[in-house]
């Protein structure tokens, strides 16, 4: 399995989910018995600057799950890399 140094916007992945999840919670307490579900009333109610504040973390969650993917395929290719250079040496061996 790849490895993949800790990166320090992982802890601010973690800073977002908490804060739109506690969005969600909120929303569940204040609108239980809302027809129109707990989310929809609360993205309908809320005030302009939570709802700002609500996009901008999943825009960083977003765009922070993009980069642990780009971090990702260059750990498998450094892997794969590695063990291209292995076979070609082993084969130089012959």
């Amino acid at each position: 399995m790849a490895k993949i140094e800790v990166q320090s916007f992982f802890y601010d992945l973690i800073h977002c989910k908490d804060k739109i999840l506690s969005s969600f919670d909120e929303w569940d307490e204040k609108y239980p018995e809302d027809e129109r579900g707990a989310l929809v009333a609360g993205i309908r109610e809320a005030p302009d600057a939570q709802l700002i504040t609500l996009l901008v973390n999943i825009q960083k969650l977003a765009a922070g799950y993009q980069r642990i993917k780009d971090l990702i395929d260059e750990a498998e290719q450094a892997e794969v890399d590695a063990a291209m250079s292995e076979d070609d040496d082993d084969e130089d061996d012959f």
